[in-house]
């Protein structure tokens, strides 16, 4: 099997699908992005609204205590924090704050502002959380990046898309779930491997409708490229059927060729040399340059300077969960020339 270069990930709820947008948060993004964590079992609101649904209390701003514990439960290790209860040296922390703060600590993703307090109740900012973030994935700040400008590596990694920068003033619980969500698809430092591919892998998922689809391209060459879908080990629902409703490519029409069976997958795949299974199968036949054309979205790199046109093929989709459930969504996967 081609080793696959980039391994893009769709989070797909019973109510819908979130998307990762160029521009500022707003408020359905945020809470898209928290109703996405809550479901995984990744996130929490202070209580319940008067209708039985979570309040995530998105509009106001968190503390730094807060901030770290979102982290925490990020990774799936709130219960190995409240367990082992890890100690810190800082003496400005409630009770409740203790073991998240001090798991945080042990493992390098947070420090104090000073040797003894921890600055618990300073509102954080954007830069302390994308910093959060960054350790979390791997990355050192003062050799990856730096803390003052985390951002910069952010955009790169597609967490971010310059919403963020110097004069964000303004920080709330909203964007820390945004930006918790979008963390989800960036990968660990030197690996092809993302965060949320990391906490399927661990067992650290929750809930029962989420779907975690794991798909990569086979072979991408000029005016053809063939994908594989499957879900992710791990991932709490599974599937009986997958069928893909429409494909575009920079929203421009194509030629398809899909399998949607295991069974017609793997015989056509090892029909044509490649050693490889899944649940689904697409070849797309397109306009190469006229895709490229009517790119609207580029990647800048910070290495080279150069920008390249991003192409993203679109895949509208439905499945059957093996318990019957019908979901609709939509996968994403962009890739720069």
């Amino acid at each position: 099997m081609k080793r696959l270069i980039t391994l893009l990930l769709s989070l797909t709820l019973a109510l819908g699908l979130l998307t990762v947008p160029a521009g500022a948060v707003s408020t359905q993004e945020a809470q898209d992005s928290a109703q996405l964590l809550y479901n995984m079992e990744l996130f929490k609101g202070i209580g319940d609204n008067p209708d039985g649904t979570p309040n995530f209390d998105l509009n106001n701003s968190l503390t730094r205590d807060q901030a770290v514990t979102m982290l925490v439960r990020l990774l799936g290790k709130e219960n190995e924090a409240l367990a082992k209860n890890y100690s810190s040296p800082f003496t400005d922390l409630q009770g409740w704050a203790k073991p998240y703060v001090g798991y945080a600590y042990r493992m390098g993703l947070t420090n104090g502002i000073s040797d003894t307090q921890f600055g618990a109740k300073s509102t954080a900012t954007v830069a302390q959380y994308l910093t959060f973030i960054l350790r979390a994935l791997g990355y050192q700040d003062g050799v990856d990046f730096s803390w003052q400008r985390p951002w910069e590596l952010t955009d790169y990694l597609g967490v971010t898309h310059g919403e963020y920068n110097a004069g964000t003033i303004q920080f709330l619980r909203g964007d820390a779930a945004f930006l918790s969500a979008s963390a989800l698809y960036a990968p660990l430092k030197g690996t092809n491997q993302t965060l949320l591919i990391y906490l399927a892998n661990q067992g650290a998922l929750g809930g029962d409708t989420v779907v975690v689809w794991n798909y990569g391209h086979l072979d991408i060459k000029e005016n053809f490229a063939s994908f594989l879908f499957y879900p992710v080990k791990g991932s709490p629902a599974s599937f009986k059927s997958f069928h893909l409703d429409k494909v575009t490519v920079n929203t421009l029409g194509c030629s398809t060729l899909q399998l949607n069976t295991t069974e017609e997958v793997s015989k056509y795949l090892a029909s044509i040399g490649e050693d490889a299974s899944g649940f689904g199968y697409v070849e797309i036949t397109y306009n190469q340059q006229a895709a490229i054309d009517a790119a609207t979205d580029f990647l800048n790199d910070p290495n080279t300077g150069e920008v390249h046109p991003i192409v993203t093929y679109t895949f509208q989709y439905t499945a059957v969960e093996n318990n019957g459930n019908t979901i609709s969504g939509t996968l994403f996967y962009p890739v720069y020339f």
